[in-house]
């Protein structure tokens, strides 16, 4: 493939004649991905894609303007993408870590929690029904958005963050009373 078409493409910004050689060169460096690397299509996908955004960006820079040269920067570049999406993929959540790695906490740790707990409940008992329904639902259901919960109570959602707040408050300072 002659990649001196895809310079001057890009240079004059022929739009027609650029996604003409974006399609043929996408087209080689998946192949180039899921053969040589073993990458999934859909990975080599995207790195095709953020290759080329970088190449085009490069020429339009005139960083990258040899022609006999961009077959190897668009390969090793796609690797490099390649690469930076698997190291990606391997960074280890620290929020989900596996329970056998965590170490259990020792019985003072756990009497403590229970105890905790226990001041919770005893705090969320003496809270006003309303707000006790409220935060009640707000523990059965974390992972709700403000929107959901403001609906479910007929409330806006201004009106849920506050109400939030102040529960919390609320059970903040009773917890802080009786620990």
């Amino acid at each position: 493939m002659d990649y001196s078409k895809f310079v001057k493409a890009v240079l004059e910004n022929d739009q027609p004649v650029i996604n003409k050689q974006v399609r043929v060169i996408t087209a080689v460096l998946i192949k180039f991905l899921t053969v040589r690397l073993d990458a999934l299509f859909e990975d080599a996908q995207d790195c095709a894609q953020n290759t080329l955004m970088i190449a085009i960006e490069k020429i339009r820079n005139d960083q990258l303007n040899n022609p006999d040269v961009i077959i190897n920067y668009l390969f090793t570049t796609s690797k490099h993408e390649y690469f930076k999406l698997l190291s990606k993929e391997r960074e280890v959540n620290y929020e989900d870590l596996p329970e056998h790695q965590f170490n259990k906490p020792d019985q003072l740790d756990r009497l403590v929690d229970n105890e905790k707990m226990s001041i919770l409940k005893r705090c969320m008992e003496a809270l006003k029904a309303d707000y006790k329904s409220y935060i009640e639902y707000w523990f059965q259901n974390p992972d709700y958005e403000t929107s959901v919960v403001a609906e479910h109570f007929g409330i806006s959602v201004n009106n849920a963050w506050t109400k939030k707040h102040r529960v919390i408050n609320v059970l903040k300072e009773c917890f802080e009373k009786k620990f």
